[in-house]
């Protein structure tokens, strides 16, 4: 475990390039000098031993031995600490493997002058996460993690620098894991990790958010700055089940649905009774909603970058019951599809989307094309298309102006029947578009075997466009075939000034984000047509407005 250490700092001060590589991998590490006093300790590993830097500098190793053990260990730590162990091994923590002690040798041989401690990652084999549930009496919280961007280094660094990125985050896990957490590597670009204990909704969704934090800080991969990106599904015993093959169904299922509008980075597995309490609870009113005038639009603005010019919307749906007050959108979808509404509530959106669009035309406010999102469920529908025909008929308008918005993960997904729809759609005038692309090359396959028109590029392949050299040669990359296609780009979730100039700079014609626009109700569109230029200025903070050109 010895190590070189370059000597190009003085032999009293902490070495500072060891500090910031522990760091940036997230390693659970810490250095004491001669004395065995801890002079630099990393965050990981004061998460790991449940203090905080401040507490443990200046801590001698021998006050993070147990009490009950001190006097037997001390001993073995003299013996160390003058030399005559070569390592040593300290257990801690009888949850967690023991402390590794070396010393750190200096690169021109002179007597080594810094100790480093390490806490040993606890990465399992999967097999022994299963006795470890065991053990655990079933009381834990079993989170799928996804890495969003291993295909895309791969395919422009190569292999070995996935290998390396993975890596680095496994590292990184294993310091972020609150003290008594576990993981091991599911395969690809997955991870395990499982949290003993009973959590609460509130509580494991703010451990996820820690954990994400730590995991997500760009980091360096031959010489190309990368933020990562997770998706995770969680589940929880007893809730989501007690044996570990139920809890894994369960979490690989919130992680499917993380991918699926609306898209988050986390979401939890849902027990069965809370989904019969929804389905109870929500229900009657959705049908009511559909019947009446419960359901509203909003209207996500698309602008052309260069120029802030507004040049389309994407449809959205709200519901804000009177009795049960505003619903989430995801829960009354998930409502509509187990209670077979989901295609009433799709042709909702549809006849009311166009007939806003035939409206605003009558009312001289043009929009070029609105997007209105579909699910596979209703390419299936045998009622679907025709009523998009109808539809447009009723309203007077051409194909041409609305985007069918498919999810990638519908796309992979897509079953034969609903691939011959979609062309059908196309042939109609109908414009499609891949909605949420992020995953990478299956994504792309897919691209190339149906007739999309425009791509829409998620928020995780543009989070640190404006400062991540690889993640500004993927979209280049993406602009490039793009453009060679004929197929639209546009970037969803533009949230910074910097993002939009460096998406400008790439050739990335069009976008859409909180930093260009909010989601607009009926009024406040009508407002940004009603502009005489049709542009949108940038305010003294650099976020766009409306204004007068």
């Amino acid at each position: 475990m010895s190590a070189h250490l370059p000597s190009t700092e003085p032999a009293d001060l902490p070495p500072g390039p060891w500090l910031s590589l522990l760091e940036q991998q997230g390693r659970p590490a810490a250095l004491a000098d001669r004395q065995g006093d801890l002079q630099v300790v990393s965050e990981a590993f004061a998460r790991r031993l449940g203090h905080s830097t401040a507490e443990l500098r200046g801590l001698a190793i021998a006050e993070l031995i147990p009490l009950a053990r001190r006097q037997e260990l001390d001993g073995l730590l003299q013996e160390f600490l003058q030399g005559q162990l070569p390592e040593l091994k300290l257990p801690i923590d009888a949850e967690a493997p023991a402390l590794r002690l070396a010393w750190l040798q200096e690169a021109d041989g002179a007597p080594a002058s810094w100790l480093l401690l390490e806490l040993p990652e606890r990465r399992l084999e999967r097999r022994a996460f299963e006795e470890l549930l065991r053990e655990h009496g079933g009381a834990v919280a079993l989170l799928h993690l996804h890495l969003q961007q291993l295909d895309l280094v791969q395919g422009k660094l190569g292999l070995e620098a996935g290998e390396a990125l993975l890596e680095v985050l496994a590292h990184r896990l294993a310091g972020c894991l609150p003290p008594a957490g576990l993981f091991c590597r599911e395969g690809g670009d997955r991870f395990l990790a499982l949290l003993p204990g009973r959590w609460s909704r509130e509580a494991v969704l703010q451990a996820v958010d820690g954990l994400l934090a730590g995991l997500e800080q760009p980091l360096t991969l031959t010489q190309h700055v990368l933020e990562p990106a997770f998706h995770v599904g969680v589940a929880r015993s007893p809730a989501d089940g007690t044996a570990f093959a139920a809890l894994h169904r369960a979490a690989t299922r919130a992680l499917e649905l993380s991918h699926q509008p609306p898209v988050s980075a986390c979401r939890l597995a849902e027990p069965p009774e809370r989904g019969m309490q929804l389905r109870e609870r929500l229900a009657g009113p959705l049908a009511i909603a559909l019947a009446g005038e419960g359901l509203e639009l909003a209207f996500q603005p698309i602008l052309e970058l260069e120029t802030s010019r507004l040049v389309g919307a994407e449809v959205l749906c709200r519901w804000d019951d009177p009795v049960l007050g505003r619903q989430v959108p995801s829960d009354f979808i998930n409502v509509a599809v187990a209670t077979e509404q989901i295609s009433a509530l799709g042709r909702w959106v549809v006849e009311a989307a166009l007939a806003t669009l035939a409206a605003w035309d009558r009312a001289g406010h043009h929009l070029e094309q609105i997007g209105i999102n579909i699910s596979a469920l209703q390419l299936e529908d045998p009622q679907g298309m025709p009523f998009l025909r109808q539809a447009l008929v009723r309203h007077g308008l051409l194909a041409d102006r609305v985007v069918l918005e498919l999810a990638e993960a519908d796309v992979i997904a897509l079953s034969a029947r609903a691939g011959d729809h979609l062309r059908d759609l196309h042939h109609q005038g109908f414009r499609l578009a891949m909605d949420d692309f992020g995953t990478g090359y299956s994504g792309l396959k897919r691209l190339s075997q149906l007739p999309f028109a425009q791509v829409k590029v998620d928020r995780s392949l543009i989070a640190a466009i404006d400062y991540d050299p690889m993640q500004q040669a993927m979209l280049l990359a993406l602009v490039t075939t793009a453009a060679g296609s004929g197929v639209e780009l546009v970037a969803e979730g533009i949230e910074r000034s910097r993002q939009l100039q460096m998406l400008q700079s790439l050739g990335c014609r069009y976008g859409q984000g909180f930093h260009l626009a909010p989601p607009l109700s009926v009024a406040e569109m009508e407002a940004s047509m009603a502009e005489p230029s049709g542009r949108w200025r940038a305010d003294a903070a650099g976020r766009v407005r409306l204004g007068e050109g």
